[in-house]
């Protein structure tokens, strides 16, 4: 893999772990998700990530990589668990009376859907750079 390529892919990843550090502050100001299963996964995806991501992004830049089969499932889990966790989110919110926190969480569940979007452009530059 060219340095180039290299690059590309730190800074999507740090693109990641901005926009999930992102949807972990909204989740503080928006807890309140309606129901357990929405919250414990909100919860859960955000969290989560935000250590792997770490973890990830550390090891790009001590040019100690993690395999592309690994990369590629963490990446596909993302954009699943994000993907899923942002439509529960606006789904548990939308039909609420519009406050501040009922915006805040209607922005995390669009942040949320956005990051799984990106964590799948992830996975298929990854892929493509097999």
């Amino acid at each position: 893999m060219s340095d180039s390529d290299q690059h590309s892919i730190s800074v999507l990843k740090f693109l990641e772990l901005a926009l999930t550090i992102t949807c972990l502050v909204l989740h503080y100001y928006s807890f309140n998700d309606g129901d357990i299963i929405t919250a414990f996964l909100s919860t859960g995806t955000f969290c989560g990530f935000i250590i792997i991501l770490l973890a990830v992004f550390f090891g790009y830049l001590m040019k100690s990589r993690i395999p592309k089969r690994l990369d590629i499932f963490l990446s596909l889990m993302g954009s699943a668990l994000f993907e899923a966790t942002g439509v529960l989110i606006i789904e548990a919110w939308e039909h609420s009376f519009r406050t501040r926190t009922r915006d805040l969480a209607i922005l995390k569940g669009s942040v949320s859907i956005i990051t799984g979007v990106l964590f799948l452009f992830d996975c298929i530059f990854t892929f493509k750079n097999k």
